[in-house]
């Protein structure tokens, strides 16, 4: 079977299958372009009514129509119906007693008077629709400014079918893929590694989705990171297509996976190297390295974030500001005399002093907020100059959600708040104030997240593990196992005895023929030694056996 043609460059990995490729369903570019479509087809019908003479309220002189007239009878009949529909409801609400705006009558009364406007109008000899070629209009303003419109919904219309057919949700033996790209505005691209999908969840929930059969997919990873692919045709197809990829690998690694523990812990006592999350967060650097530390800071067993220098020179701008400030109105008294040189230089030096300290609190407080995050933590460190410090910390196992909140001129410097919701005894808000690359931070969060919770499977089977160890050590402290040596060497004592008391008890008769007697001899007991060795070997067994089944559990 041929794989699936993909409709944009992606770059697959070696031996990567694409699976299957789904699409949106016709229903959202019809509902997304429908206003376009009515608003284009509206404008060309008119403008080609009005460019074959087409006019609309025309009077012919000397020309009466009786009330009999065809028309006028089906305008009448329509004009008595919606009278009669109006009295119905007013009645209505009478007896209910209902308020006005529950039970509005307006539009009746309008449709009423309009109506009865168009049969008198008609009954003096107006006309409702005419053509004429003599009336044509095709090159006037009127038509120019409804064909440019017509083309203008059309080019709309165009937009959003291409913006329609660009949107598909790739499904690989390895990874789904979702591709959103909106021409000239934006190209959004997210992935979910096969391994870290933990649901696949579709809704269908009306009756149009499942008449037309599409509906929303959303597929959820083991951290707070979610996919979703609105208006999916063949929705059920496509969950059916990930959940037989997330089954076949993890049927294929949970063996391999158990395997490997039982070899590195009971055999080997080995720990299992578990691969750090790749970084893929931007390093933010000042351009004087020793006067502001990369953010973040990338360590084997932790990253550091701590706000953006770029927010940390915002907020230097209040005593710079003040010093500045002192300077000028300085400035004016000595251009005023009002204060001699030694005054002066005293007040310079103590604003100096006092600026300069406040600028330096400014900084150590910002670059000793730490925001730390681990293999299995997020820490929050805010520590002040000269000593105070204040630590929150949450196993990344209490994590609920992951936002991030940027302004506009926070989008425009590079840097955000990124907030961390809590449940459990640490619940509660974690808020990474002011960092750079806010997504990123966020991205790289799920993915230690991700790791997380993809391991805890295999701790649950290391603590199993390393319980049956200990029990199997703990017997073999109190006697209830044997190891292979004391084993064997339990085996031929047993043995012995048993041959030298057989040995003992039994009288052998002299042979006339020496030679052969004696190697009847030697067979027969070392036929009976290994008989007896086992059945004592078996007896030890069953003994065992017994002895482990009667412990308590």
């Amino acid at each position: 079977m041929s794989e699936p043609k993909i409709p944009i460059p992606l770059e697959l990995e070696p031996d990567e299958k694409v699976i299957l490729v789904g699409k949106r369903h016709w229903i959202e570019l019809l509902q997304s372009s429908l206003v376009f479509l009515v608003i284009g087809v509206m404008t060309a019908a008119i403008a080609l009514f009005r460019a074959a003479g087409g006019a609309l309220l025309i009077m012919r002189e000397g020309v009466t129509r009786p009330l009999t007239d065809p028309v006028n009878v089906a305008l009448f009949t329509l004009l008595l119906i919606l009278v009669a529909l109006w009295a119905r409801g007013e009645s209505k609400k009478q007896r209910r007693k209902d308020t006005p705006w529950r039970n509005p009558d307006a539009l009746y009364l309008v449709s009423i008077f309009a109506l009865g406007l168009t049969i008198w109008f008609y009954s003096i000899g107006g006309e409702l629709i005419v053509i004429d070629p003599t009336y044509s209009r095709a090159g006037d303003a009127i038509n120019i400014v409804l064909s440019v419109t017509t083309l203008l919904m059309l080019a709309a219309v165009a937009y959003l079918y291409n913006d329609w057919r660009n949107d598909v949700l790739i499904v690989t033996d390895r990874r789904v893929i979702y591709d959103e790209e909106t021409m000239f505005i934006r190209h959004v691209r997210q992935q979910i590694l096969i391994d870290d999908i933990q649901q696949v969840n579709v809704r269908a929930d009306t009756y149009q989705a499942t008449l037309f059969r599409y509906g929303k997919i959303i597929i959820r990873s083991f951290s707070p990171r979610t996919l979703e692919f609105d208006f999916a045709a063949r929705p059920r197809e496509i969950e059916k297509a990930i959940m037989d990829q997330v089954r076949n690998l993890r049927r294929r690694r949970e063996p391999d996976l158990l395997r490997a523990l039982i070899e590195d812990q009971v055999y080997g006592n080995k720990q299992p190297q578990q691969s750090t999350p790749s970084v893929q967060v931007r390093t933010q650097r000042f351009p004087i390295p020793a006067l502001y530390p990369p953010n973040p800071e990338i360590f084997p067993e932790r990253i550091v974030w701590r706000p953006s220098w770029v927010y940390v020179l915002i907020q230097l701008l209040r005593p710079l500001g003040g010093f500045a400030m002192t300077m000028f109105v300085l400035a004016v008294l000595v251009q005023f005399n009002l204060i001699d040189g030694v005054t002066v230089t005293l007040l310079v030096f103590a604003a100096l002093l006092f600026f300069g300290f406040w600028g330096w609190w400014i900084r150590e407080a910002l670059i000793h907020d730490n925001y730390v995050l681990t293999r299995t933590d997020i820490i929050d460190i805010d520590r002040r100059p000269l000593g105070p410090e204040n630590t929150r910390r949450a196993q990344l196992s209490a994590i609920q959600n992951i936002s991030f909140d940027v302004s506009f001129v926070e989008r425009l410097l590079g840097l955000g708040t990124v907030v961390i919701e809590t449940g459990g005894a640490a619940g509660g808000k974690f808020t990474f104030d002011h960092v750079p690359d806010p997504r990123g931070v966020q991205a790289m969060i799920n993915d230690y997240l991700t790791d997380f919770r993809k391991h805890e499977k295999e701790r649950q089977l290391q603590d199993a593990v390393a319980l049956l160890k200990q029990y199997d050590l703990v017997q073999r402290e109190h006697g209830e196992k044997m190891d292979r040596a004391a084993f064997e060497k339990a085996v031929e004592e047993l043995v012995g005895r048993s041959i030298d008391k057989q040995s003992s008890n039994r009288r052998w008769s002299p042979s006339p023929n020496g030679a052969v007697s004696a190697d009847v001899d030697a067979h027969l007991r070392r036929m009976a030694r290994l008989a007896r060795r086992r059945a004592a070997i078996r007896t030890l067994r069953e003994r065992m056996r017994r002895r482990n089944h009667e412990q308590p559990s």
